[in-house]
């Protein structure tokens, strides 16, 4: 089985359990398999996520307070996309010390990889509901 497609499978299947989950278990879920899937895009070693970590929850941190801000002010989604540039570009300098130039393009592709992973999954169960496994294990409890 292909590698890429078996690794797809595996992170699918987390998703529809951290999807059933209480919900702030759920957002933990959702967070430790992102972290994972990181790590994984961008093959950190253990001092490499070591910096890096810190530098990311960081540029986490700015990124929620940049949103959270624009949707207070009704601002336009153009404006968004520019502070969020500008934001990425500002953390690239940061992101260049703890990791290689490579990781940090990876990075990108991975964020945006993740959430339409997220996306697809929560539209596939939108349309589709829960898998019929999944049923069964909420009925018994």
């Amino acid at each position: 089985m292909n590698r890429k497609l078996l690794y797809t499978l595996a992170t699918c299947l987390l998703l529809q359990i951290a999807a059933y989950a209480q919900p702030p278990q759920r957002e933990e879920m959702l967070e430790s398999l992102r972290i994972a899937y990181i790590t994984k895009q961008l093959e950190l070693s253990g001092e490499e996520a070591q910096k890096f970590w810190p530098v990311y929850n960081s540029y986490q941190q700015e990124q929620r307070k940049t949103i959270r801000e624009h949707r207070e002010k009704k601002g336009t989604e153009l404006d968004l996309e520019e502070k969020l540039l500008n934001l990425r570009k500002r953390y690239r300098t940061e992101f260049t010390r703890t990791i290689s130039e490579d990781k940090f393009d990876r990075l990108m592709k991975a964020e945006r990889n993740w959430g339409e992973m997220v996306r697809k999954e929560m539209q596939r169960r939108r349309e589709n509901g829960p898998p019929p496994m999944m049923n069964r294990e909420r009925r018994r409890n």
